[in-house]
C-alpha cells in the first residue's frame, strides 16, 4: 500500500473537514425540517378550522346562507400554506385531495420531499346551517410553499458553502505547500550528507520546527566537515610520519646495520683464508672474533632500538605499570628540572593489549607536549579503575562500565581556548575513539592544563 506523503495527509485531511461541515450543517437543516413543516401545517389547519368555524357560527341567523357561503369560500381560497376545498355530503368526493397537494411540487425536487416527508393533513368541518346541512369544507394542509423556502434555503446553503470550501481548500493547499517546502531542501542536503558532499548548509526558513531542524542539520553537516578534515589531516600525516619512520629506519640499517653485516662478512672471510693457512695466528684469530662479536652487539643494539619505537619493549612481557615506570624514569632523567609524578594504585598487568597499548601511546604524547610545550615546573599522571562518565545536562554522571580512567595534569602554561588542538593530540583522540572511549582536555583550577581519557575495559578484565 502506498504511503502518502505529509502533503497529501494534510491537502486530504483539511479538505474532509471543509466538506463534511457544510453538509452536515445541511443535514441538521434537513433533519428539522419535518418538525417545522408540520408544526407550520398544525398552525395553519388550527387558525383556518376556528375561521370557518366562527363564520359558519355567525350564520346561524340568517334567512338564506348561500350567499354568504359563497364570499366566505371565495376568501377562503387565498389563505397561504392551507388549500380549501367545498365538497357535498358524499364522502367519495375528499378521495385523492393529498395527492392532488402533493403533485404541484413548486419546483422542489422529488428526493427532497421524500427526504423530508411533510404529509399533506386534511380537516373535514361540516357546514350545519339551522340544522341543515350545507356541505363540507375540507381544509388540506399545502407543505408545498414551506418546502420552497427550505429547499431555498438549503440550496443557497449547499451554493455558498461549495464556493467557501473550494475557496478556503485552495487557501489551504497553497498554504501547506508553502508551508511545507522547507522539507524538500531538508531531505536534499540530507540526500547531498548520505552521499558524502562537504560544506551542505540548509538555509533557515518556514516555521520553527523548519528552522530548528535546519540549524541542527547545519550543526550536523559542520561537524561532518570537521571530521572529515580531520581525519584527512591524520591521514595525511599518517601516511607522511609512516614515510618519515620507513626513511628513518631504512637510513638506520643503511649507515649502522650495513657496516655491522660488512665487517660480520669480513670477519668470516678472514677468518676462512686464515683457516686455510697451515699455521695460522691465533692472537690474529681473536682479533678477528672480537671484531665480529662488536659487529653483532652494534647489529643488536640497533635492532632493539627499531623494535622499540615500533611497540614498547616489555608492554606484553611486564606490563602497562613496569613500561610506564620505565618512560618516567627516562623523562626524569632527561628533564630533571621538571617534577614528573606516576600515579598508580592498581595492577595493570592484566589489561588488554589494545587497552594497555593505546593508554601508553597516551601517556608518552601527554608527557611528551608537557616537555615540550607546556614550560611547567610540575607534572602527575594518575591510572585508575573508574566507571565510564555520560554527558548529561547536569554534568557527567557515571556508568556501570568498567573502565581505565587516566589523568595528565600539569602547572604550566596551559592550553587556550581558541587554540586548534594539535596532530598529536588528534591522534590521541583518534585512538582513544577507536575503543569506545571518552577524552577531554581542560584547565586546572591552580593553572595549567589537564587532560582526562576513559579507556572501556573488557568484560573479562572487569570479572578478574
Amino acid at each position: 500500500m502506498r504511503c502518502l506523503s505529509l502533503k497529501a495527509g494534510l491537502s486530504w485531511l483539511i479538505g474532509v473537514v471543509l466538506l463534511a461541515t457544510p453538509l452536515i450543517h445541511i443535514s441538521i437543516l434537513m433533519t428539522h425540517a419535518g418538525p417545522r413543516i408540520r408544526a407550520e401545517d398544525d398552525a395553519s389547519l388550527r387558525l383556518t378550522r376556528e375561521l370557518v368555524v366562527v363564520a359558519i357560527a355567525s350564520l346561524q341567523e340568517t334567512e338564506d346562507p348561500r350567499p354568504a357561503l359563497r364570499r366566505l369560500y371565495e376568501s377562503l381560497g387565498s389563505l397561504r400554506h392551507v388549500d380549501v376545498k367545498v365538497f357535498p355530503d358524499d364522502s367519495s368526493s375528499v378521495l385523492g385531495l393529498t395527492q392532488k397537494s402533493r403533485s404541484g411540487s413548486g419546483g422542489v425536487p422529488d428526493w427532497f420531499v421524500s427526504i423530508v416527508d411533510a404529509t399533506p393533513r386534511i380537516l373535514i368541518v361540516p357546514v350545519m346551517i339551522r340544522g341543515v346541512s350545507h356541505g363540507r369544507i375540507a381544509i388540506v394542509s399545502d407543505p408545498i410553499d414551506e418546502l420552497a423556502e427550505i429547499w431555498s434555503d438549503v440550496s443557497r446553503l449547499g451554493l455558498i458553502s461549495l464556493l467557501v470550501t473550494s475557496m478556503i481548500l485552495g487557501f489551504v493547499l497553497v498554504a501547506v505547500r508553502y508551508w511545507l517546502a522547507p522539507f524538500d531542501s531538508l531531505r536534499l542536503a540530507l540526500a547531498a550528507l548520505e552521499s558524502g558532499k562537504s560544506g551542505v548548509r540548509v538555509e533557515p526558513r518556514g516555521a520553527a520546527e523548519f528552522r530548528s531542524i535546519s540549524s541542527a542539520l547545519n550543526s550536523l553537516a559542520a561537524t561532518l566537515d570537521r571530521v572529515e578534515t580531520e581525519n584527512q589531516t591524520l591521514l595525511n600525516e599518517l601516511v607522511r610520519v609512516q614515510d618519515d619512520e620507513r626513511k628513518e629506519i631504512a637510513r638506520d640499517l643503511h649507515d649502522e646495520a650495513g657496516p655491522c653485516l660488512f665487517s660480520i662478512r669480513a670477519g668470516a672471510v678472514a677468518l676462512s683464508d686464515i683457516l686455510s693457512e697451515k699455521a695460522f695466528d691465533l692472537s690474529r684469530v681473536r682479533e678477528i672474533c672480537a671484531s665480529v662479536n662488536k659487529a653483532s652487539d652494534a647489529l643488536q643494539t640497533l635492532f632493539r632500538g627499531l623494535l622499540v619505537r615500533l611497540k614498547p619493549r616489555g608492554l606484553s612481557e611486564f606490563g602497562l605499570s613496569a613500561v610506564l615506570n620505565s618512560l618516567v624514569a627516562s623523562w626524569r632523567a632527561s628533564h630533571p628540572e621538571i617534577a614528573l609524578e606516576l600515579v598508580c594504585p592498581h595492577d595493570l598487568s592484566s589489561l588488554d593489549e589494545a587497552v594497555a597499548l593505546t593508554a601508553y601511546r597516551v601517556v608518552q604524547e601527554a608527557t611528551t607536549n608537557v616537555f615540550r610545550h607546556a614550560r611547567a615546573r610540575w607534572s602527575q599522571i594518575r591510572l585508575e579503575f573508574e566507571p565510564m562518565p555520560r554527558s548529561t545536562k547536569d554534568g557527567p554522571e557515571f556508568e556501570d562500565i568498567p573502565g581505565l580512567h587516566i589523568a595528565i595534569e600539569d602547572d604550566g602554561v596551559g592550553i587556550a581556548v581558541q587554540q586548534s588542538p594539535g596532530l598529536g593530540l588528534l591522534g590521541m583522540r583518534e585512538r582513544v575513539q577507536a575503543l569506545g572511549g571518552r577524552m577531554s582536555i581542560g584547565a586546572r583550577s591552580a593553572g595549567g592544563a589537564r587532560i582526562d581519557v576513559w579507556l572501556p575495559l573488557p568484560e573479562e578484565e572487569d570479572n578478574g
